[in-house]
C-alpha cells in the first residue's frame, strides 16, 4: 500500500494544501461529451442499405430527404413505391416498400 502515500506526496508537491483524499471528485460537463453529428442507419424492408452522417437533432423531414437522396438508397429502391417511412430521431430511417 505504498501508492496512497506516494499520491499524497505528489499532490503536496503540486502545491495543494488539502489532502488528496479530502478533495472532491471532478465534475463532468455532459455538453462537452455530446457529438455534433450522428450516424443514422437507413433500412429498406428491414435490411440495412446505407448509413448517413447527419447533424444531431435534424428534423424528420430533412432526415427523410437526406435518406432518399442517398445513391445507395436510390439503387436499392429501384423505382419501387414507398408505403411508409418510420424515423427514430438520431437512430434509424426505415423505408417500408
Amino acid at each position: 500500500p505504498m501508492m496512497p502515500h506516494l499520491a499524497e506526496e505528489m499532490w503536496a508537491a503540486l502545491g495543494h494544501q488539502a489532502l488528496v483524499a479530502d478533495t472532491p471528485w471532478p465534475e463532468g460537463n455532459p455538453d462537452l461529451v455530446q457529438e455534433e453529428t450522428v450516424t443514422i442507419a437507413v433500412q429498406i424492408g428491414g435490411k440495412l442499405r446505407a448509413t448517413l452522417v447527419l447533424a444531431r437533432d435534424l428534423d424528420k423531414e430533412a432526415t427523410e430527404a437526406a435518406a432518399l437522396a442517398n445513391e445507395k438508397v436510390q439503387t436499392a429502391l429501384d423505382g419501387r413505391d414507398i408505403r411508409k417511412v418510420i424515423i427514430v430521431p438520431n437512430k434509424i430511417v426505415n423505408l417500408v416498400i
